[in-house]
């Protein structure tokens, strides 16, 4: 990862986006701030889309609504009631 403080290296866009071209670049902005600037790849732009989906938002919103999973101890006892198979 190469590290860009634009305190002391002020650079355009292009030249930062060139630079994430190649590797994922630390920004260190004027207030003292970091940001990771990269490429995305298929999934970054999938988990962004996503994201900004109400709809698939409001799919996992309901879902964390619904109850919890079986335990592995409940598991392990309906194995143990069921028997060896």
């Amino acid at each position: 990862m190469t590290k860009l403080d634009v305190r002391q290296t002020p650079v355009s866009v292009d030249e930062l986006l060139q630079m994430a071209s190649d590797a994922a670049v630390l920004v260190v902005n004027r207030d003292g701030n970091e940001f990771v600037v990269e490429a995305a790849d298929a999934i970054d732009r999938e988990v962004a889309q996503l994201a900004a989906s109400e709809k698939f938002m409001s799919f996992l919103d309901e879902r964390s609504q619904e109850p919890g999973s079986v335990s592995l101890e409940e598991i392990e006892r309906r194995r143990l009631a069921v028997g060896p198979q």
